[in-house]
């Protein structure tokens, strides 16, 4: 069942829109409780600004290839509306104590990620906006996957949010990115 209960808009898959498989090699992370997001009125499922509160930051997370994934799962109900739980994955290099801690205590994130393909909008996704990323595992076997951890981050049950995803900025891509990097300082 879901709240919106006819299609409200054309959709077209043609060779303009064609999408990519995977994500560019940055993406920010950010702790839920020190940011404030601004929804479009109508395009509830668009953010259009992201306001850290005091000296908070958004946290670069730099990947290549595929250390790093995103997603969404469907959670469908006869009885509740449609909602969705989101994924963040992680394969950190790092050795250093104070990264391991910082890794090991990270919960409760929010996590802006670029998809490859074209910089329109839509390239820019958000995960966990409404009620955080959780870590729901953690593994790291010194003689598997060339010794990387992995953590895993997702929605926890019961808190699923609105939408499979929203979407950052309302372009120019340039200024969306650079008002991500922005978050950073």
């Amino acid at each position: 069942m879901s709240c919106t209960a006819k299609l409200t808009k054309v959709i077209t898959n043609d060779c303009d829109n064609k999408p990519s498989t995977g994500l560019e090699v940055k993406a920010w992370v950010i702790n839920r409780a020190d940011a404030s997001f601004t929804l479009d009125a109508t395009k509830k499922a668009l953010c259009t600004a992201i306001t850290m509160s005091g000296a908070a930051v958004a946290y670069p997370v730099t990947a290549v290839k595929k250390e790093m994934n995103v997603g969404s799962d469907g959670v469908l109900a006869d009885n509740m509306p449609d909602s969705y739980k989101h994924f963040f994955s992680f394969q950190p290099y790092s050795r250093l104590p104070e990264d391991i801690q910082a890794l090991d205590n990270l919960d409760d994130i929010v996590v802006v990620a670029e998809l490859k393909g074209h910089k329109t909008q839509g390239c820019f996704i958000i995960l966990g906006l409404e009620t955080g990323l959780h870590k729901t595992s953690f593994n790291f076997r010194a003689n598997d996957n060339n010794g990387v951890p992995t953590y895993e981050f997702a929605t926890r049950d019961g808190e699923e949010e609105s939408y499979s995803r929203y979407v950052y900025g309302s372009g120019p891509y340039a200024t969306d990115l650079s008002g991500l990097v922005a978050l950073e300082t």
